[in-house]
This record gives structure tokens, sequence and C-alpha cells, in this order.
């Protein structure tokens, strides 16, 4: 039996526990992976979302395993269900640092979701997928800071906290940036919402932690 056939639309599952088994099945053989690939062109949505869901699911615990299938979940973040874009783009951010140059490619399009997409979870996935980029390297976190700094006020900042975790890796790989980032954490800090001061002052101590490696005085940077 195909593996395909085996997935919670095709086999009836409501539930989604066929495609739980699936996932298990999928990490004990990666081999099924390639199938699982071949279901994201049906042109039957529930089809789609369900091989979106399994690479997912099978990238949060291997995403090497998928960064060799990332450009294939890339049209999907244009398809007319929210599911599948919302699934394809939690993948894309799973897989960020195993496949950056795809992710390299996204930028234009991961903030145009950002600024336009309906779902907040694409979006919240979107700033994920630019977050987990900028952890790659210098050139990277250059590359994502205006974005992450464009996506701390979207949707009235309703992506403030994935933004500022984005910006803690920002602050690893490119201190020249330091500065404007301490801006950024004492202003976040005062934030209304928890999660949102939470992070700024995990973005804080990020920076404070960054300097020390850099400094031989040890003191902070942020005053």
């Amino acid at each position: 039996m195909s593996i395909l056939a085996k997935l919670s639309s095709q086999a009836g599952d409501r539930s989604e526990g066929a495609n739980r088994q699936v996932v298990i099945q999928c990490l004990e053989n990666p081999n099924l992976l390639d199938e699982i690939v071949t279901g994201l062109h049906s042109q039957y949505a529930a089809l789609v979302g369900d091989c979106a869901e399994v690479l997912t699911q099978v990238a949060e615990q291997h995403p090497d395993w998928l960064a060799p299938h990332a450009a294939a979940l890339v049209p999907l973040l244009n398809h007319k269900a929210t599911r599948v874009r919302w699934e394809a783009m939690h993948a894309l951010a799973l897989v960020a640092r195993s496949a950056p140059a795809v992710i390299a490619d996204l930028l234009p399009t991961l903030a145009e979701k950002i600024r336009t997409d309906s779902s907040v979870i694409v979006r919240d996935y979107a700033t994920d997928a630019i977050a987990n980029y900028a952890a790659t390297g210098k050139p990277a976190a250059e590359r994502a800071y205006p974005l992450l700094r464009e996506a701390l006020t979207a949707w009235e900042g309703k992506h403030a906290g994935h933004a500022l975790r984005g910006l803690c890796n920002v602050a690893t790989m490119a201190p020249a940036l330091m500065d404007e980032l301490c801006v950024i954490a004492a202003d976040y800090s005062l934030a209304g919402r928890a999660v949102v001061r939470k992070a700024a002052k995990e973005l804080l101590k990020t920076i404070e932690s960054a300097q020390r490696q850099l400094s031989s005085t040890g003191g902070p940077v942020c005053r």
C-alpha cells in the first residue's frame, strides 16, 4: 500500500491519528519522505495538507532530513487552503537553519507574507523562518535584521515576540547592530503583553552575553 493511502484524508480518519502513524513510519524509514513529497503536488487540498503536516512533524525531530525537500514546500505558500500554507510555512521555519539558501531566496516572499497573509499562524511561522535563518551567519543576520524590525510592528505588534526572538540571533551573529538592538530591547521591555516583555528581556540578555565575549571589560552594552 502506498504511504499516501495511509494519510488521514485518504483513510477517512478525522482525528489525524493516521497522520501520526505515518510520521512514525517516516521516522523509522526516511526513504518514505520521497513519496510524501510527491503528495505535495496533488490537486486535493486535504491530501496536500496531510503531506505538509507529516513533513512538519518529521522536521521537528530531524530538520536535516527535510532540508533536501525544502524547495518543494515553497509553491504551497500561496495555496488557497490556509492549513496548507501554515503547515508549509511551519516546515520551512523548522528547516531554515538546514536549508539557508532556500530561505535566502524566499526572504521577499516571507516579508510579504508577514504583511499580507490573512492567517496569524502563517505570519508567525514566516517570522520564525526569517528568525532561524538569521542564526546561520553574519550575512544572513544582516539580511534578516530589517525584515525582523518590520515584523515587530506588523499587524499592531502581533508578531513582536517572534521577531524579538529572531533579533536574539541577529545580536549573536551581527554585533555591529548591538546599539540599535539595545534600543529595541529597551522599548519592548515596557510592552503591554507579558510575552513580548519576556522576549525583550531575552534579547537584552543575549546582547550582554555577546558583548562579554567581545569585550575584556565584561560591562553591559545596554545602559
